[in-house]
């Protein structure tokens, strides 16, 4: 049906696949940074101790403490990535193109 929508509107669709997991959460990182620009700067002190001891949890290293808030925020903490099917987004699947000459 896509094809015959495609000839007569006389477009070409491009095809994509169902999204992986770590394209969604990066989607939404990026979506909790964006929202980040609202905070109030004025409330940051606030946070300063809890920083500081979550910086202190990860061996001191900042960017690892970034990166664990921001997988918690984003709800997707708990579970490694399974990769998924592109056509049908059955998880534990990939997809495969065989050409044959």
């Amino acid at each position: 049906m896509i094809q015959q929508i495609e000839m007569r509107a006389g477009i070409k669709f491009q095809k994509i696949g169902i999204p992986q997991p770590a394209d969604v959460i990066r989607a939404t990182s990026r979506g909790i940074v964006r929202n980040l620009e609202e905070v109030n700067t004025q409330v940051l002190p606030l946070f300063e101790d809890t920083a500081e001891e979550l910086i202190k949890a990860n061996g001191g290293d900042a960017k690892k403490a970034l990166c664990a808030a921001l997988a918690y925020l984003s709800g997707n903490y708990k579970s490694v990535l399974e990769s998924r099917s592109l056509l049908t987004g059955q998880e534990k699947y990939i997809t495969c193109q065989i050409k044959v000459n």
